[in-house]
């Protein structure tokens, strides 16, 4: 068995590790945070004091140019540009920082080496935009041709009276200025700035030459003031390019903020390594200064700081567990009593009039408290048991006896209940033998009366059905009457259409006479036609004999002869027509006797139909008299059915009233039957009650000298 005090320091010490180690960790976090915030904010002043210096130093060198080019004989446009030049070579004596300085005509030509040549400067950027603009400008650093080292170009217009770009003049610094302005503004572990550019420069194999470069490249490092470092390298890495190499879209992004935004803090991830950066335009320029450290910078102190809390918890805890573990043995001292008190009671031959020493008041001392309460209310409890052990012995005499005597009783009961049971079982046999005939006779009642219901049924339908039978014979009798009727009238006008058509073809026959002679006196006409226009010609030939005497009577005879041939041209139209006329005459004489043949045979065929309809006739008021004879035997048979229904309906209700009397009779029984059942289950129950009260007596005895023995091993 476990001991409880080495579980109340298991569980200790595990509550203290727990405390300790979210502790730690909590300060970890906390310390972790913090050290990142002030890390931030290291990085944001260096990249802000890098950017302040970058432009303090920028106002410098144009605040110097601006100052040349107010003075008045600068801004004189009758002054020539060797003697402006001659000026401010004299000026440039005042600033040692001063590479070179020029002033530019409007054609981009200046004096160089204070007027010893002139040359042309109107393709350079430092030219063209304060020219074109009239803003100041400076150029990123870049690898001078002139000086083969590394110069920024700082460039101011010069403005006449007139307010109008007449000259530009700029100055030649160290290219590498800005680099050590930057590298003076470090964060974390010694990490210096940087600058890069925005411009938008040409790129390419001549960055390094280049006035303005492309964007993102670093144009002022720590690395750029290396002295063995190559021309050609000077100004070529762009941190834009180093993060679309990588592929990382959200670097891309966050780098990208850098040419949107005035100033921020970007936290990336870059070959397995974590950074934060911080950045900051410089103010009028295309210039953005930046410093980056990596997330390992402070984890050195992080690390420390953990291992110094993991020595701290693991002494604390030693100390916790030593101390715990003698306040948990002085504490659990009276539990050991109490475990000993226990296990002597549990053995049976306890001293139950003993008590334990109290010394606390805490919780386990209200333990021993409450375990001498219990041990003295079951030395009570004993003493009671005691006094009623002998009481408990002679009840258990008392029903020993008894139980004899009720299971005599028993077994008499049951005998005859048993008896009882057999005889309810024989009536409730007749009784269900008596309700099934009766049942049986009831399902021959009402077989009857279907019987008879389908029988008046049948009859009742049969009745309708000779009954509509006899309308529709009676129907048919007027359709037949109307058609015997139709059929006369039809038969008289046959008859009438058959004399009008021997009319009709009497007077077809009366036309073709009158068109024959018709034809006869057309041709007379014809005839006569012929004759005058031979006649006509004669006289023309006589009036042509006759000359100019008979000029009169040959212009009548022409005339007479053209009515002639009208004349017969008529004739013939005449006769053709007559022709036609003649032609559908005989074509109607023809139809004429077609239809005369046709008004026959209908007139016959109108006779045999009649003949036929007039034997319907008589053929349906024969069936007419039968179906009332019919109807009339079925009425007096639907009668009789009516009756036969009437006394079965009497008969089945007598004898329902019967089988209801049975069924009565029936549940008695069964109640009867099932009451027995009943009562034998209960006499069932008291018989095995009374076997089992037998057993049990014996070992209630035995049981009653156990408790008696158990009991007496204990003091009270």
């Amino acid at each position: 068995m476990k001991s409880i005090r080495l579980k109340i320091g298991f569980i200790t010490l595990l509550i203290m590790v727990i405390a300790f180690t979210s502790i730690g960790l909590i300060s970890i976090i906390t310390a972790k945070k913090s050290l990142e915030t002030e890390l931030i904010k290291a990085l944001e002043e260096s990249v802000s004091a890098t950017a302040d210096s970058i432009k303090a130093s920028n106002d410098r060198e144009f605040k110097m140019l601006e100052t040349l080019a107010a003075l008045p004989e600068i801004r004189n446009p009758n002054i020539s540009l060797l003697d402006k030049t001659h000026t401010i070579y004299g000026a440039m004596s005042l600033d040692k920082d001063y590479i070179d300085v020029c002033i530019l005509d409007t054609a981009g030509f200046a004096w160089i080496n204070n007027g010893v040549r002139m040359i042309p400067f109107k393709e350079r950027q430092y030219f063209q935009q304060p020219f074109k603009t009239g803003k100041r400008f400076v150029t990123d650093p870049f690898i001078n041709k002139v000086t083969s080292a590394p110069a920024v170009f700082y460039s101011v217009p010069v403005f006449d009276d007139k307010n109008n770009v007449i000259n530009v003049l700029f100055c030649v610094i160290e290219g590498l200025k800005p680099s050590y302005l930057a590298t003076n503004h470090r964060a974390g572990d010694n990490r210096p700035a940087f600058l890069i550019t925005l411009n938008e420069g040409p790129g390419g194999e001549g960055e390094a030459f280049a006035e303005l470069h492309s964007p993102g490249i670093i144009i002022a490092s720590e690395d750029l003031l290396a002295e063995d470092l190559p021309m050609e390298e000077f100004t070529t890495e762009s941190i834009f390019a180093k993060a679309e190499k990588t592929g990382d879209q959200e670097l891309i992004e966050q780098i990208n903020r850098i040419k949107t935004e005035q100033n921020g803090i970007i936290k990336y991830k870059l070959d397995g390594e974590k950074y934060v950066l911080a950045f900051e335009k410089v103010p009028e320029t295309n210039w953005v200064a930046i410093n980056k450290i990596p997330y390992s910078d402070f984890q050195t102190d992080i690390n420390k700081m953990r291992n110094a809390v993991i020595v701290y918890i693991a002494i604390i805890t030693i100390l916790a567990v030593i101390i715990v573990s003698i306040a948990i043995s002085r504490s659990i001292k009276p539990l050991k009593d109490v475990n000993a008190a226990i296990s002597e009671i549990a053995t049976g031959n306890a001293d139950l009039t003993r008590r334990i020493s109290l010394h606390s008041n805490d919780e386990i001392g209200s333990v021993v408290k409450g375990f001498n309460q219990f041990e003295e209310k079951l030395q009570t409890i004993i003493t009671d048991i005691k006094e009623s052990k002998e009481k408990l012995a002679s009840v258990g005499n008392n029903m020993k006896e008894n139980a004899s005597s009720t299971t005599e009783s028993i077994a008499s009961l049951f005998s005859n209940i048993e008896d009882m049971q057999v005889q309810i079982v024989t009536q409730g046999d007749s009784v269900n033998l008596t309700a099934s005939s009766v049942t049986e006779i009831s399902a021959n009642i009402q077989s009857l009366e279907r019987m008879i219901e389908t029988q008046a049924a049948g009859v009742t339908q049969a009745s309708a059905a000779v009954e509509q039978m006899m309308g529709n014979i009676s129907s048919v009798n007027k359709s037949i009457d109307i058609m015997a009727d139709s059929f006369e009238q039809l038969l008289d006008n046959t008859d009438t259409g058959v004399e009008k058509q021997e009319i009709v073809s009497q007077k077809i026959k009366d036309i073709e006479s009158q068109s024959e002679a018709l034809q006869g006196a057309n041709t007379v006409i014809a005839t006569i036609a012929s004759q005058t226009n031979l006649l006509a010609m004669n006289a023309a030939i006589e009036a042509a004999h006759a000359g100019d005497a008979g000029r009169g009577f040959s212009v009548v005879a022409d005339e007479i002869k053209k009515l002639s041939e009208s004349s017969s041209q008529e004739s013939n139209k005449i006769n053709e027509q007559l022709n036609e006329i003649m032609n559908s005459i005989t074509e109607v004489v023809q139809a004429s006797v077609e239809s005369m043949d046709a008004f026959k045979k209908v007139s016959e065929l109108i006779n045999s139909t009649n003949e036929m309809v007039l034997q319907i006739k008589n053929a349906m008021d024969e069936q007419n008299s039968g179906s009332k004879q019919i109807f009339d035997a079925l009425y007096t048979m639907n009668n009789n059915t009516s009756e036969v229904r009437s006394a079965s309906r009497e008969m089945s209700i007598g004898n329902q009233s019967v089988l209801d009397e049975i069924k009565n009779l029936q549940e008695a029984t069964n109640s009867m039957k099932n009451s027995m059942s009943l009562i034998t289950e209960g006499a069932d129950r008291i018989n095995r009650t009374g076997n089992e009260l037998d057993e049990i007596t014996p070992k209630l005895m035995n049981t009653i000298d156990n408790i008696s023995a158990q009991i007496d091993q204990f003091k009270v």
